[in-house]
């Protein structure tokens, strides 16, 4: 049985420093259909190109300890119509906890329990937030809001 959530405190693995990117992010392939997630470690670059584009972003906040993290990653970012739905209308940007890019965001958004996921308005506003593992018609719910709210 899968947890909803994992907790924040547990002891992260220390990891090495991530050099900054400076260039706007791309889209990462992996060559599997699944979410088209920004290459960037940073949130700002993402925001900069949302508020170009006018397009919302959805957030998801990860750890490669957190189990329902990877069913997430597993059994709901890779449904065809969850990743067409998100790879049509948001921009995508996906930031591990354990790093100190992770943290500092998750610090200006308050997230302590993974996966968080958020929508955000191109300034960064958070449009809607869920804690916990949200399936497929949950993130359709969200973003259809978010997507109002932006109007």
């Amino acid at each position: 049985m899968w947890l909803a959530a994992c907790q924040t405190t547990q002891p992260a693995p220390r990891s090495a420093p991530v050099p900054v990117k400076k260039t706007m992010p791309a889209p990462v392939t992996t060559g599997t259909a699944t979410v088209e997630w920004l290459d960037s470690e940073r949130l700002m670059p993402v925001l900069e190109r949302a508020q170009q584009e006018k397009r919302p972003v959805f957030v998801e906040f990860y750890a490669s300890w957190c189990a329902p993290c990877k069913v997430m990653e597993e059994d709901v970012f890779t449904q065809v119509e969850t990743f067409r739905y998100l790879n049509g209308h948001f921009l995508n940007f996906r930031t591990d906890f354990d790093t100190q890019s992770g943290k500092t965001i998750a610090s200006i958004y308050e997230v302590t329990t993974l996966p968080t996921v958020l929508f955000l308005d191109p300034q960064g506003v958070v449009l809607e937030r869920h804690t916990g593992i949200a399936n497929p018609s949950l993130l359709r719910s969200m973003g259809d809001s978010a997507l109002r709210k932006m109007k």
